[in-house]
């Protein structure tokens, strides 16, 4: 049985006529950062924190937007006519209107939003977000891969060049099992994590926000990328995946330009790291997915320089606790980093991060991903 989101109680409870709200989670990207966009695989699994939203019906013909925390994120009324032509405005409510649109609702309502994810942090915020919206007026059988890719289209309203990982994760989420997701098709390859395997996340405190600076490096990197695969072979529109011939880690290296050169050669080792890691969640090699994700972060620091030396502080510090492996997560430029260990170390390598800094550490599980609830508390 799916467990009815905690968070969404006082929501109901807050709103007066609340009949129907929706819980997206968050996610951890074990391996597999900067992949996606390329066409490449990843390998995350959605979390028991994320995004939920309470609605109610109203009788005109406007939407009112609000979050829980409205000191911090300021309510917005819009109009159901003006709804799929609203420009982004850079604020928060942006991401609900992306994933209104993908089902607008047919009659005026309230929203009220509320998440128990850090912001900015790595962890899919963002996404969590314009799922919960999308799911709103959803039909209750919904098809989700098909979401899961108009969710990734939709997030692109907002500024972001979204790769579809983090929609992925969020609507696919299945309870102890880590998606190792293809695309182009878009399709899931499920990987038991095993119980005695423990993640641990810790909040650097430094924000990455999805605009401004933070936006502008990430969306830069997806273009290098797409020139990379064009120098390297790729037919007009290419991505990397599309890159033809074998040695391609090998080929990226010699590109005379060194920023493609570095960022091609990160993603194609990357790409191989998934495959890699999936292998070794199926045979209980934890040492081996340890030291992957050792290399991961090392490449998204040198190759990548999407590094922040708060979490890279962090990440000694759950090495020095006994950690087997550790890794900035997301895009990068601040945020959360993961730490591979043992089950039963997990409460001391958590500790250990707190103390080197960070502002929260606490372990996660692969968690069941996106739902609809009524008032009757039937989910989907």
């Amino acid at each position: 049985m799916t467990p009815y989101p905690a968070l969404l109680d006082p929501l109901l409870a807050q709103l007066p006529g609340a009949t129907f709200g929706t819980f997206a989670p968050g996610r951890v990207n074990l391996i597999g950062e900067h992949t996606d966009y390329s066409g490449l695989p990843v390998l995350p699994f959605a979390i028991q924190l994320g995004v939920a939203i309470a609605g109610a019906p109203r009788p005109d013909d406007a939407v009112l937007v609000q979050n829980r925390d409205g000191a911090r994120f300021p309510p917005e009324t819009i109009s159901l006519r003006e709804l799929v032509h609203r420009p982004a405005r850079g604020c928060w409510v942006d991401y609900v209107v992306a994933g209104l649109r993908l089902h607008p609702p047919e009659q005026g309502c309230e929203l009220l939003v509320a998440g128990d994810l850090p912001i900015a942090s790595g962890l899919s915020s963002s996404a969590a977000l314009v799922c919960a919206a999308a799911l709103l007026f959803a039909p209750p059988r919904f098809d989700r891969l098909a979401l899961a890719e108009r969710a990734r289209l939709a997030e692109q309203y907002v500024g972001t060049l979204s790769g579809g990982m983090d929609q992925a994760a969020s609507l696919l989420g299945q309870q102890g099992q880590a998606l190792c997701i293809h695309f182009r098709p878009l399709r899931v390859e499920l990987v038991p994590v095993p119980e005695h395997l423990a993640i641990v996340v810790a909040d650097s405190g430094v924000r990455a926000e999805k605009g401004g600076a933070a936006q502008q490096a990430y969306n830069e990197r997806v273009q290098q990328c797409a020139l990379a695969a064009s120098a390297m072979g790729a037919l007009p529109g290419g991505l990397l995946a599309d890159v033809p011939g074998g040695q391609r880690s090998a080929r990226a290296r010699r590109l005379p330009d060194p920023v493609l050169a570095a960022r091609a050669s990160f993603v194609f080792a990357e790409a191989e790291r998934v495959a890699e890691a999936v292998a070794a969640l199926r045979t209980g090699d934890l040492a081996r997915l340890g030291a992957l994700l050792d290399r991961s972060h090392a490449g998204l620091t040198d190759d990548y320089q999407v590094g922040h030396p708060a979490v890279d502080r962090l990440v000694r510090a759950a090495k020095s606790a006994g950690a087997l492996g550790a890794r900035i997560v997301g895009a990068g430029f601040g945020g959360c980093c993961i730490a591979l260990c043992r089950a039963a170390n997990a409460s001391t390598v958590a500790a250990a991060l707190q103390r080197a800094g960070a502002v929260a550490a606490f372990p996660v599980r692969p968690a069941a991903g996106a739902r609809q609830f009524s008032s009757g508390r039937a989910s989907s």
